[in-house]
């Protein structure tokens, strides 16, 4: 009798360290990570991807073949002088129209940050102004409406969107300077689709402000009043 009791209870004892069963392949199946891959039906609408530099050409093009243009940078001295007479003469056509995107310079934090995150970011400043000042000049040169827009959170992204085509190039996080990717897309793809919602989102968000009202910006900005 002792003996078998010794046996049922060295039975119970392996049963109850046993080991829990592991699920099926089958089973686990519900909690695999989800692809962030786009569905075939909604592609991505990226058609060439280089250095923001090299798609000089590229902007000429785009730039005389629309009608519309967004533009959205913190002040891009350099894209407006190599296009200046491309965007003029965008302007000089008939049926175009012109929106600009540029940091709030009366925003004092906004423009803190823009200084702290460049190398060359004392400068950032009167670049801003700068920009401004050449949009108002456009805008009473071809009297043409330009509708300017200023924001106040730190851009991640730049944009130069046309009727078909956009151009989207990323900001670096560091303060180094070094050549910045850039995207062309079309309008109708995924990423075209997420800019035209952030367009409108943005001139939710955004001051809106005629060109000729410009220089008051700059006057409460700076303190120096015309």
């Amino acid at each position: 009798m002792a003996a078998s009791r010794a046996r049922a209870w060295a039975r119970l004892m392996h049963q109850s360290i046993r080991p829990p069963e592991l699920p099926r392949p089958f089973e686990c199946a519900s909690i695999l990570p989800m692809t962030l891959t786009p569905s075939t039906s909604e592609p991505t609408g990226i058609v060439r991807v280089g250095s923001f530099g090299g798609f000089v050409p590229r902007f000429d093009e785009l730039i005389g073949s629309s009608s519309s243009m967004i533009l959205y940078f913190i002040h891009s001295r350099r894209w407006r002088e190599n296009h200046d007479a491309a965007i003029k003469a965008f302007l000089g056509r008939e049926g175009t129209s012109l929106e600009v995107f540029l940091p709030d310079l009366e925003n004092h934090e906004l423009m803190f940050s823009l200084e702290k995150h460049f190398d060359d970011g004392l400068l950032i400043p009167a670049m801003v102004e700068d920009a401004y000042r050449y949009f108002a000049r456009l805008a009473r040169e071809f009297q043409k409406p330009v509708q300017i827009w200023l924001f106040g959170r730190y851009p991640t992204y730049s944009f130069y969107k046309f009727d078909q085509r956009a151009v989207m190039a990323m900001y670096s996080n560091s303060v180094a300077k070094k050549e910045l990717p850039a995207f062309e897309v079309t309008t109708n793809g995924f990423l075209g689709s997420f800019l035209a919602a952030d367009i409108e989102d943005l001139k939710r968000e955004c001051r809106s402000r005629a060109p000729a009202d410009l220089d008051t910006v700059i006057g409460n900005a700076t303190g120096e009043h015309r």
